[in-house]
């Protein structure tokens, strides 16, 4: 593999699990109200989650629509969510509340994928590793940051579009980091979970791509450089 001196990598389902933290967030904010949430409740707020997700329109980032207003969307469709979830589970508070309640309840997770933390050790610079390792990732500031502060030490750089102003795919987005960095596209690497906003991404941008692919999906019309199951494929490709 030729040499890399930064590695880009998303943040969920490629370091942090969503899924892990969305569940322990949903747990905490019916606790609070006195209700224990059990593991098909919580299953039920996950099949919920995903719908009103994409009935937000939020799983299309090739939208131009979505993408100018991507991040209020972000707030805004927790309260249809809630509102859908509380038909079901009644908590007798608004639905709006229960939004803002939630994305605070978010920022305390962080929960790591399988090997994220050793493979970001071996591989990091600012722990004996050869690379300076970057976070690009789409989302809310507040949230993002705190659900990756327990892999902070690792990170030479950590971009998040709310910040930017733009989300992947975007061009602009993979423009801005490699401003802010002064590198050349040619030493870079993304690596990511998503075909639509990493690997396409990287790839309009003219910087190289590691698609994580745990569960050998088809790439379609998208190709990556590079394809992994897990993360520590990452060690033999790059060292």
């Amino acid at each position: 593999m030729k040499k890399y001196e930064y590695l880009i990598f998303d943040a969920d389902h490629t370091l942090i699990d969503f899924e892990a933290d969305e569940r322990e967030a949903f747990r905490k904010l019916f606790g609070e109200y006195g209700v224990t949430a059990d593991g098909r409740m919580l299953a039920r707020c996950r099949e919920l989650s995903v719908q009103t997700w994409d009935d937000a329109g939020l799983s299309n980032v090739d939208d131009a629509a979505i993408q100018k207003n991507y991040h209020e969307l972000y707030r805004s469709h927790l309260t249809l969510l809630f509102t859908r979830i509380f038909r079901e589970y009644p908590l007798g508070i608004s639905p709006a509340l229960a939004g803002e309640k939630f994305l605070v309840l978010l920022e305390e997770g962080g929960a790591p994928v399988k090997d994220a933390e050793c493979v970001l050790s071996a591989l990091s610079e600012a722990t004996g590793g050869a690379y300076k390792i970057c976070v690009a990732t789409n989302g809310l500031h507040a949230i993002q940051t705190g659900r990756l502060k327990g892999m902070e030490k690792y990170f030479y750089r950590v971009y998040i579009s709310e910040d930017i102003g733009v989300i992947k795919p975007l061009s602009a987005f993979f423009s801005r980091i490699l401003g802010d960095l002064g590198a050349e596209k040619e030493r870079c690497l993304m690596i990511g979970d998503s075909l639509d906003s990493d690997i396409a991404g990287a790839e309009g941008a003219g910087i190289d791509s590691c698609w994580l692919n745990p569960d050998g999906r088809p790439h379609g019309s998208i190709r990556p450089d590079y394809e992994i199951r897990g993360l520590k494929e990452l060690l033999p490709l790059l060292s």
